[in-house]
């Protein structure tokens, strides 16, 4: 695999394979500010911490800490989730565990949404105090700045805000890196015996109509991160991504690529035996 040009910033290049939170999972309606308005109106700050000061984001360490925030939440009793699949990152476990022990019901909504879906529910739902609205949403890294530029977020700093890099978050606090993923192929190989090895066998006729990709590259993460996999490989860079999408037009000129999200269900079911997929690590 050639080596991403020089150009790129050590920023843009953690950003290929970075998720990011915007707020944090136990202050909903507070964290995580759906527009300037909706952010002020009383029923959306009812249960919150302490208003922000002028100057900056709430900061939970000078806030009041953890107490304060579980004893916020569970004063309000619900939190909104939003494309938190179970197959992904161990949200499976992680919501299994989290709500039951802070005693909060859940509205898990659009599991197997891109991350251009949970900024589109952000701004159809603005002034919506319902649980049609995010409180949180785990993004690619991608789209902090874009998010922080409409205006859809609200600056929070967690407790462990100091220990996270420069590099993996907003300086105001709208947005940090949580976790980062390995781009493999992701293969069933009870389907396909061949497996394969590198970027070039996506090419070859016997994987006719079986490749698909993680959603659309202008709104899914994965599917971003996919792009920029395939032009690092083909003599492109991350400034540089056009050699990525070259070569997808390819792999769809020669009838292998799939129009179905391969979402990794319909991977295990054989229906698009070959995917792309982060290795998460958090």
């Amino acid at each position: 695999m050639k080596k991403p040009s020089r150009r790129l910033s050590r920023r843009t290049f953690l950003a290929m394979g970075t998720g990011i939170a915007a707020g944090l999972a136990l202050a909903p309606r507070f964290v995580l500010a759906q527009d300037a308005t909706a952010a002020a109106t009383p029923a959306a700050t009812e249960a919150a911490l302490p208003p922000a000061p002028a100057a900056g984001p709430i900061d939970l360490k000078t806030a009041g800490g953890m107490d304060a925030l579980v004893a916020a939440a569970k004063k309000e009793g619900a939190l909104n989730v939003v494309a938190l699949p179970d197959d992904w990152a161990d949200y499976k476990d992680i919501k299994g565990t989290f709500f039951p022990r802070y005693g909060l019901q859940i509205s898990d909504l659009n599991p197997d949404g891109s991350s251009g879906d949970e900024i589109s529910a952000i701004k159809a739902n603005a002034g919506n105090t319902g649980p049609q609205n995010p409180d949180v949403i785990d993004v690619g890294f991608i789209w902090g700045d874009q998010s922080k530029a409409a205006g859809l977020l609200q600056p929070y700093k967690v407790a462990t805000w100091d220990t996270i890099p420069d590099a993996l978050k907003d300086a105001d606090g709208f947005y940090y890196g949580d976790y980062y993923g390995t781009m493999s192929f992701e293969v069933n190989s009870d389907v396909v015996k061949n497996v394969p090895q590198d970027w070039s066998d996506l090419l070859k006729p016997e994987y006719k109509g079986m490749i698909g990709m993680a959603g659309d590259p202008t709104s899914a993460a994965q599917a971003v991160y996919s792009v920029w996999a395939a032009a690092l490989a083909n003599g492109g860079s991350l400034d540089d991504p056009m050699p990525g999408l070259q070569f997808f037009k390819q792999v769809a000129a020669a009838g292998n690529l799939n129009g179905a999200v391969a979402q990794a269900g319909l991977v295990a079911k054989g229906e698009i035996p070959i995917g792309f997929q982060r290795a998460v690590q958090p």
